[in-house]
């Protein structure tokens, strides 16, 4: 949650904009990761997390933002927390769009593992899909039902 805590720096119009963002559009979603760690960084306990907080968008093949880092140059939890946030991104509605389904996120996941991703996470990070646990409260992306294990599902009522 903190490393996108700079979004409040975003205009809501930018963030919930269903087309293509305009170039200044992008310019204000760039520097949210700067903008968190202006907000952190005054709090020591949070001082280890600015480097993978500011570097959560680079991607492995050096065309993320802000610094387009490569490969291992990439802090290795700003690594980790890229392909997290992406699935989240991906299965979660949003104002402009709908969830996808757990299986097309899973194969953008691995479409993309060399290149936005470090390749050698990406498996390690499909391996745990099983055990990820969702709070009954939020809503469920189409398919996630059959991937959480019987015991962690919502029990109703």
């Amino acid at each position: 949650m903190l490393h996108d805590l700079g979004k409040i720096g975003v205009r809501e119009a930018v963030l919930n904009k269903p087309g293509k963002l305009s170039e200044g559009e992008f310019t204000e979603i760039v520097r949210h990761p700067g903008t968190a760690v202006r907000i952190l960084e005054p709090i020591p306990f949070f001082r280890p997390l600015l480097p993978a907080i500011l570097h959560h968008h680079e991607r492995f093949d050096g065309k993320g933002y802000p610094s387009r880092l490569a490969g291992n140059n990439i802090p290795l939890a700003s690594r980790i927390m890229a392909i997290a946030d992406t699935f989240d991104a991906m299965t979660s509605t949003r104002a402009y769009r709908k969830a996808l389904p757990i299986s097309d996120a899973i194969a953008e996941i691995r479409r993309c593992s060399g290149t936005q991703f470090d390749p050698d996470i990406v498996p390690a990070f499909l391996a745990c899909q099983s055990k990820i646990v969702i709070p009954g409260d939020v809503s469920l992306p189409e398919g996630f039902d059959e991937a959480v294990p019987v015991e962690y599902r919502p029990q109703p009522g």
